[in-house]
């Protein structure tokens, strides 16, 4: 192979990512460079001339793996959110490598021994807590990784998880083609009666976006969002309804044409084997060796107990919008497509709000003063623009994050615009990660990615208090990248933190999209600046719980259909989804409901059999920001115990001891019902 240098290859440049300079043809020849030299440090750690202690070992594979990741990151932050037929083809490819030399790492006998060793060393206890944990990470995945299999089971295994990456890509690839690929276009605003007009506005970008006049709208979440909530024309509701819970399945409108049906027997076929091989029951098994709770038995009895709380308050929730519902003259029992859409009407006619007449108060620039004004008075944090740093598209910005001192410490970038061939939902990812070894040092840098409506008309672009939510959410996942203090990646920021306790710092930032104190700081009217009045702030909170019980059955059902998939042999999936919603839910779901066919959260995620993960961590935090309404929701020295015993310890302990030397005790349930509206 020809040595690939930073000279020719722009992926392989120190610092931040080069963007404005990176193409699709540079990914493959990157990951081949920074794969080759990791092997070769491997085969010098092998045959002895790297020196067998920390330095040696952990201190040079964490350079390595810090140097692939740089590559890693960046390409597949470009595939996320550049989708272009070029990325679309490179990225299996270098994905595929990946998990090839992952796997045979893993796999890495020799490697493993070495440390084992490092782990028996007398000086093991006396090591920082990074390096101890470090340590412990490596050998736990090295064991769940196959190493300890006989030679043919091991050569199954590895052939198992390339198939599974290449399976989960595919799927992926599936639901965003199945997404776009179906659309409806209106030529007569009349036929679009009941959507507000930034919905309206919405929809006719989209079509003049695809060089059509009027209005267009496919399955993206904006657009599925602004019809089944506001249009008049039920039909119209159906039809969208039926086109997006059947995306890339076997049924629907696109039967058969993006069919994830057979990727998700698979998928879930290997993924049950190969956690065999490793002698557990099941991949839930597997996968909750590592987490807070012990068992899947353990999850599904916090799953159900939840269950039983939402159950009869959610069963009065739906009798109480379809008699609201009956009462504007609607079929009864109501269809999935009317649910959003009387809810919405029951939600203005309770309130007097809902989420349009509430936008005017969340312009974006606004919000995000809003925002980082919590980051800095909590954590001593300030967010700088800074406008000489490459980004992949004109709307994407890029902070400086500094100390209290002045000192930059770490980075974001911001990318907030729903756009063509952009993945959809909300996320944040991981740039650079915090490194210092060797008097080197590497600052964190976080991705925040969003698909809002952009500005359209000259205006500037407005918010839901829902959008308001998530934004706050990634954020939260940002801070605990970024105010991170562990020296080593691997278990530093988000890296190697529990799974079912990385959402804490993402659902405890929530609780600031809430409360008067912090709205009072941000939620300005776009054109008085007028505060929110406080008879909106006070409808705003009972919004808050409306429908709460509905909202949590959903997402228990979601969590055990999960659960339950992944807890035995591969079973029919839809089959198990239709039997966990008979025995929770109180709506309605359609014969050709196939949603599983598009929940990439499991099969082109990191959720397999850690969907319950979100209610988990949930009950963390609104225990946690319950503190914080004790101890004030700005005071610095509230801000500094949070960052000290959670955000910037990452892995570097288990969070079973942070949570403890945070909060004292064991995290309560009931705010977390209170957060619902359901009685404790």
């Amino acid at each position: 192979m020809n040595q690939t240098t930073e000279h020719t290859n722009p992926l392989l440049a120190a610092g931040l990512p080069r963007f404005a300079s990176v193409r699709p043809e540079h990914a493959l020849p990157a990951i081949e460079q920074r794969l080759a030299d990791y092997r070769a440090l491997i085969e010098r750690i092998e045959a002895g001339t790297e020196a067998p202690d920390y330095a040696g070992v952990v201190e040079a594979e964490t350079l390595a793996d810090n140097a692939l990741a740089a590559v890693w990151s960046t390409i597949s932050h470009l595939h996320s959110v550049t989708q272009t037929p070029d990325w679309r083809e490179v990225y299996p490819a270098c994905l595929e490598q990946l998990t090839r030399f992952h796997t045979e790492r893993s796999l890495n006998r020799v490697l493993f021994e070495v440390y084992r060793s490092l782990r028996a060393r007398e000086d093991f206890d006396r090591q920082p807590a990074a390096m101890r944990a470090s340590i412990e990470h490596e050998l736990a995945g090295f064991r769940l990784g196959g190493v300890d299999l006989p030679t043919e089971q091991r050569t199954r295994f590895a052939e198992i998880s390339l198939r599974l990456s290449a399976l989960g890509n595919r799927f992926g690839n599936h639901v965003l083609d199945a997404t776009e690929a179906w659309s409806e276009h209106f030529s007569d605003v009349e036929q679009l009666a009941g959507l507000p007009p930034a919905e309206l506005e919405l929809l006719a970008d989209m079509a003049d976006r695809a060089g059509q006049s009027g209005w267009l709208a496919n399955l993206s979440f904006p657009a599925y969002r602004a019809i089944i909530t506001y249009a008049d024309d039920r039909d119209l509701r159906e039809r969208f309804h039926r086109a997006h819970v059947s995306r890339a399945a076997d049924t629907g409108p696109q039967a058969g044409r993006f069919d994830n049906t057979p990727i998700v027997a698979e998928m879930l076929a290997l993924r049950h084997e190969q956690a065999r091989l490793l002698g557990f029951d099941s991949h839930a098994h597997m996968r909750l060796s590592r987490r807070m709770a012990d068992t899947p038995e353990d999850v599904e009895t916090f799953l159900l107990g939840l269950a039983r709380r939402a159950r009869d308050p959610a069963q009065g929730q739906l009798d109480e919008l379809e008699a609201f519902a009956a009462g504007l003259g609607a079929e009864h029992p109501l269809a999935p497509w009317d649910l959003a859409y009387y809810s919405e009407k029951l939600r203005e006619h309770a309130l007097g709000i809902n989420q349009q007449k509430l936008k005017p108060w969340f312009e974006l620039e606004t919000v995000f003063d809003g925002l980082f004004t919590v980051a800095d008075e909590l954590f001593g944090r300030r967010f700088t623009l800074q406008t000489d740093v490459e980004t992949w598209h004109p709307d994407v910005r890029y902070y400086r994050v500094s100390d209290g001192s002045g000192e930059t410490v770490a980075g974001l970038f911001l990318d907030l615009y729903a756009r063509e061939r952009k993945s959809g939902g909300a996320w944040m990812d991981v740039c650079r990660s915090r490194m210092v070894i060797a008097e080197r040092t590497q600052l964190p840098v976080a991705y925040l990615t969003c698909n809002f409506a952009p500005p359209a008309n000259d205006q500037p672009s407005l918010l839901t208090h829902d959008d308001v939510v998530t934004l706050f959410h990634e954020f939260g996942h940002c801070l605990h990248h970024l105010l991170t203090r562990v020296d080593l990646p691997g278990v530093g920021g988000i890296s190697g933190v529990e799974w079912d306790a990385v959402e804490l710092p993402s659902q405890l930032l929530e609780g600031w999209a809430w409360h008067q104190t912090a709205l009072d700081r941000y939620a300005r009217h776009v054109d008085s600046g007028e505060p929110l009045p406080p008879a909106w702030l006070k409808a705003l909170k009972s919004d808050r719980q409306f429908h709460g019980a509905l909202a949590l059955l959903r997402q228990i059902e979601f969590a055990l259909t999960d659960l339950r998939l992944h807890a035995g042999r591969a079973p029919d999936p839809v089959v198990v989804h239709r039997a966990v919603h008979e025995e929770l839910a109180v709506v309605p779901m359609i014969d050709d409901n196939r949603f599983l066919m598009s929940f990439s959260h499991l099969f082109d995620g990191g959720y397999a059999a850690g969907y319950y993960s979100y209610l988990w961590a949930e009950r963390l935090a609104r225990d946690a920001f319950d503190w914080f309404g004790e101890q004030g929701l700005f005071r610095r020295e509230a801000g500094a115990h949070l960052a000290r015993e959670i955000l910037s310890v990452g892995a570097s302990r288990p969070m079973s001891e942070s949570w403890q030397a945070f909060r004292g005790r064991e995290a309560r349930l009931e705010p977390l019902l209170d957060a619902y509206g359901i009685a404790a």
